[in-house]
């Protein structure tokens, strides 16, 4: 029995060498195209990205770095934005015509709201006055302008990011792999060193 299992495992080892003589064997090389191979990882190497996951779109995580830039930022964009809103209240949310007033300032406040955040970043390249004066820019995950139902989105979860004196923003910004917001993450837009992309 000894010697018919020798004389087998001979067989299997004379197998293996023609095989190998004639180059019929199996590569160790990555497979490039194979979705969840090596290649991520090489391809990941080769672009700076984290090993193992492709970049986003058309994105570099380095682009995304801005994060105390962005904090400055919607300091000085929220002081802007509110200076309308804050005039109309002052001006019409008193006497006799206490509530009627405080409804037109509402509708006031609403309207520069909707300005502010969302057409005039869209028909401005993707800034706010703050932005522009940072060198910054909302685009699109994938790389290209974000649209206004994603500036939308991004104004109206600013509730939501501005929670805490902003810390929920903050904390999810820092906590994300390329420093998206709450609303960013619902919009699917990120915010970017302006000079980065084409404007």
């Amino acid at each position: 029995m000894h010697a018919r299992a020798a004389a087998y495992q001979a067989a299997a080892a004379d197998v293996v060498l023609t095989r190998r003589g004639s180059g019929d064997h199996v590569s160790n090389m990555p497979e490039w195209n194979a979705p969840g191979s090596a290649s991520y990882t090489q391809q990941g190497a080769s672009t700076g990205a984290p090993s193992g996951r492709p970049p986003m779109g058309g994105v570099s995580e380095a682009a995304t770095r801005v994060t105390g830039r962005r904090v400055i930022q919607y300091i000085v964009d929220y002081v802007l934005s509110g200076i309308i809103p804050g005039l109309a209240y002052w001006l019409l949310d008193r006497g006799a015509l206490h509530a009627f007033g405080w409804l037109v300032a509402t509708v006031i406040s609403l309207a520069v709201y909707y300005w502010y955040w969302v057409i005039r970043p869209h028909g401005h390249g993707g800034q706010t006055f703050g932005m522009q004066i940072f060198g910054l820019r909302v685009i699109s995950k994938d790389g290209g302008p974000a649209s206004t139902a994603q500036f939308f989105i991004r104004g109206i979860l600013l509730i939501v990011d501005t929670l805490f004196f902003g810390l929920v923003g903050l904390i999810t910004m820092l906590c994300s792999r390329y420093r998206q917001r709450v609303g960013d993450h619902a919009a699917g837009t990120v915010v970017v060193e302006a000079d980065r992309v084409g404007g």
